[in-house]
């Protein structure tokens, strides 16, 4: 990797920026530099006016007007703007001691820069440094100058805070080191107010950290502390965190980007203390409502005579993934690594362990309405963010379950038979006949069913259809995800019946049967040209009309919600 240092860019931006060639500097297409030279040789006559020349005014329009050749690209930094102008309008002020004074804030990001150099320190009255997006893995406290006041890390690749609290500027007020890698709970002993006695704002928004209770301890010895950042962070999560939060800093006027108001301080007034505030769980509610979608095939019924065996139950399911410490029985277990890649920076990958689970069966309709919900808790923090980063699946499942009777004395051989389709015409007549001659014998009395006890096969499964659900939301701070998930469907026995239409086999009989009829086609019409209107209104009459196409498949969807408690 290239080793670029924030002193390198700001030298190439500001060679960028041309202060001494046109229209900036102080050339002969400057007239300012008329005054200075009649003031230096006040007997020597100088021309009113030059055909090379342009006014101060002509010159800074060049520079502002839009699609202009000079016209800086970084419009937002008006640092760079306003010395563009200084270098039109006094450009004999333009030197390297002023420029280093010049500058209150600087912004260099997404230049790919991995160090902060003492060259920095040149910029005695910088006030705000801007680092964002870089590639920076850590910052030297000494190499930044003293007067700063405001410090954006934003987008880089630190994970430790050791260096930079190491005698920072005394005056910042405000570090933002949102979306970097800072995981470990003991960083926190490097936001203490000894380190940091002016700071106002802190961002650490999109983290790793997980450590709630011990990173709150620390922040709350800054006083002046006014603005906090942790949305992104795993311990967001944690059922107790806005208002244990909030209880604990009581000076605190915005948590996460929300206004904290009188009366939400005096709801979680106390509760820092109370028992079990301080447990590092979150609980998530999964409810499942209607499933539409699911394709009619007629073999929904769960009721047949008692004489046709098997008997087939086909029930539908909509099974989900969850990552949960709870053991349940619907759960099946299993190591699963995910690696996730949050906002182009890549994550850790993780093994976790996913739950498998599905709702109660319900047999087909139009739409099933399930009705389902389910807590689940999670401790492991971190996982459960790459977990809500990646999405959950979930799929519908169709399983069909034939029942058979338990074999007996009396109905072994007529379930055996009934098994392998030999002699079950027989069967039903011999129970046909022996019941009406049980009807002739006994007219009085009533006929006794005895329905024999089922023992069950193991269930055919298939799934008709899957989906991701994204669950980033939650992870940026909002306590609810809902969708209309829009399944994929699977449906293999389409995709074999295309899969034979397009075999070589089908394809060259179709072509030979075409070219044949196209050949007995053609000598007819040449026999009959008469022929010819009546052939086309034929091929009208055998074209398909909008009644007689096949409906278009329906979307298989899922209503799901998931909610984290707080």
């Amino acid at each position: 990797m290239d080793h670029i240092t924030v002193s390198e860019v700001l030298r190439q931006q500001l060679e960028a920026l041309c202060l001494q060639s046109f229209p900036c500097g102080s050339g002969r297409w400057n007239k300012s530099h008329l005054a200075a030279a009649k003031r230096s040789h006040p007997n020597t006559y100088w021309e009113d006016s030059d055909p090379e020349e342009e006014s101060q005014d002509t010159l800074q329009d060049l520079l502002n007007q839009q699609n202009s050749p000079w016209e800086h690209e970084d419009k937002n930094n008006s640092e760079f703007q306003n010395l563009r102008v200084l270098a039109v309008r006094c450009p004999e002020n333009i030197t390297e001691e002023f420029i280093f004074s010049y500058f209150k804030q600087l912004r260099v990001v997404d230049k790919e820069v991995t160090e902060v150099d003492a060259q920095i320190t040149k910029f005695q009255n910088l006030e705000e440094l801007v680092l964002s997006a870089n590639k920076l893995k850590t910052v030297q406290s000494s190499n930044l100058p003293r007067k700063l006041k405001n410090l954006e890390l934003c987008a880089n690749h630190i994970s430790s805070l050791k260096d930079l609290s190491i005698n920072p500027p005394p005056l910042l007020q405000h570090l933002g080191l949102a979306y970097n890698r800072i995981q470990s709970s003991s960083e926190s002993i490097f936001l203490t107010a000894d380190i940091w006695p002016n700071l106002v704002s802190l961002d650490l928004s999109f983290n790793d950290l997980t450590d709630l209770f011990n990173l709150v301890s620390k922040i709350s010895t800054l006083q002046n502390l006014r603005i906090l950042m942790l949305q992104g962070n795993p311990l967001t999560f944690i059922t107790t965190y806005r208002g244990y939060t909030i209880d604990c800093l009581p000076k605190l006027c915005v948590l996460d980007g929300i206004l904290i108001l009188p009366d939400e301080k005096y709801k979680f007034v106390g509760l820092s203390k109370k028992k079990g505030a301080q447990e590092s769980k979150a609980k998530l509610l999964v409810r499942i409502g209607k499933v539409q979608g699911i394709a009619n095939t007629g073999a929904h019924t769960e009721q047949q005579n008692a004489v046709d065996y098997p008997v087939t139950t086909v029930t539908y399911h909509v099974c989900y993934e969850f990552i949960d410490d709870m053991p349940s029985n619907e759960l099946e277990s299993q190591p699963k690594q995910i690696t996730t890649e949050e906002d182009g920076q890549q994550c850790y990958p993780l093994d976790l362990h996913i739950g498998f689970y599905k709702t109660a069966g319900a047999s087909w309709n139009e739409c099933i309405d399930y009705e389902y919900v389910k807590e689940h808790v999670s401790s492991d923090l971190l996982a459960l963010k790459s977990f809500l980063v990646a999405g959950m699946k979930v799929t519908v499942k169709e399983e069909k379950t034939l029942s058979w009777p338990k074999d007996s004395d009396d109905n072994a051989t007529v379930t055996k038979r009934e098994k392998s389709g030999v002699g079950k015409d027989k069967e039903k007549d011999k129970v046909r006949s022996s019941s009406r001659g049980s009807k002739m014998d006994n007219k009085s009395k009533k006929k006794k069913v005895n329905i024999p006890e089922l023992r069950h096969d193991p269930p055919i499964v298939k799934t008709l259809g899957s989906a991701v659900m994204s669950l980033k939301n939650l992870v940026s701070g909002e306590m609810r995800a809902f969708s209309v998930c829009n399944l994929e469907l699977f449906n293999k026995n389409l995709e074999q019946q295309h899969d034979i239409d397009k075999s070589p086999q089908n394809s060259n009989k179709s072509k030979e049967r075409k070219l044949k009829s196209d050949k007995e086609n053609l000598e007819t019409l040449k026999t009959s040209p008469s022929l010819l209107g009546k052939e086309k209104t034929k091929d009208t009459e055998n074209k398909p009309t909008e009644e007689e196409l096949p409906p278009p498949i329906a979307a298989l969807t899922v209503e799901i919600e998931v909610q984290l408690m707080c």
